[in-house]
């Protein structure tokens, strides 16, 4: 079994995840008030994170994400990380600026069973953070998202996702 690596997410959890991160929330009509009141407004409920850390391991503070992109999709994958990176940089909102403080993207020179490895460090983990990439992109770009959302939809082959703790360090 040397040199093999097995995928635990499929392609449709990854397109299930997405989309639950690429939608907009839409409002339901409010029901009339009674004659003679004005209508209560309804307070908005923030969107949930779909993909947030910890979420195995309460003291982990530090993350590794593995995802796999098909050979001739390199190009489409850095277009997306591009764009998340534009996101990032472009938010206003602090917790956005933490996450790029500490996310660091690797691609490695050598493919597994055919595919691009491309190794995301998150390093501290924002806990609680979205990390969508999806999600990250539509507070930014709202109208571009479902085009880039289908690029990556195409890139991608896999993905793997580690939670680490800190267990020692090799200096005194």
């Amino acid at each position: 079994m040397r040199g093999r690596f097995k995928v635990f997410v499929s392609g449709a959890a990854l397109v299930a995840m997405t989309f639950a991160g690429a939608s907009t929330a839409t409002a339901q009509e409010p029901a009339p008030a009674p004659a003679g009141q004005q209508p209560a407004a309804a307070p908005a409920e923030p969107e949930k994170p779909v993909f947030t850390f910890p979420q195995a391991c309460q003291m982990c503070d530090v993350a590794l994400i593995t995802i796999f992109i098909k050979p001739d999709k390199t190009a489409d994958f850095d277009m997306v990380l591009e764009k998340v990176k534009e996101s990032l940089a472009k938010s206003e909102n602090a917790e956005r600026k933490q996450q790029a403080a500490g996310w660091t993207v690797f691609k490695s020179p050598t493919a597994v069973q055919g595919n691009a490895v491309y190794i995301m460090r998150l390093d501290p983990i924002v806990k609680g953070a979205e990390y969508d990439l999806m999600r990250i992109i539509a507070e930014v770009f709202p109208v571009e998202v479902q085009e880039i959302f289908a690029k990556y939809k195409d890139a991608f082959a896999g993905r793997g996702v580690t939670e680490m703790s800190k267990f020692m360090t090799m200096q005194d």
